[in-house]
């Protein structure tokens, strides 16, 4: 697929586990916690209108948005 401005890009993260126990489960009870950050290490949260987050359970979390021009290509 060529990314360019203009084009939606989606991303996708999952976290699994191999102990046996479903990964809400154990996450649950280890505090885990899955965001998206940007270039600078800053959590992107669902109010910032440019970027789509959608966490369907603990251990799954999909990031969608437009690339604009002044992305350079990141």
């Amino acid at each position: 697929t060529e990314i360019s401005a203009g084009s939606s890009v989606t991303l996708s993260c999952q976290l699994y586990s191999y102990t046996g126990v479903s990964c809400d489960d154990s996450g649950r009870s280890e505090g885990i916690q899955l965001f998206w950050v940007n270039q600078a290490g800053v959590k992107l949260t669902i109010s910032d209108s440019r970027y789509q987050i959608s966490a369907p359970g603990l251990c799954i979390i999909t990031l969608t948005t437009t690339l604009l021009n002044e992305d350079d290509n990141r």
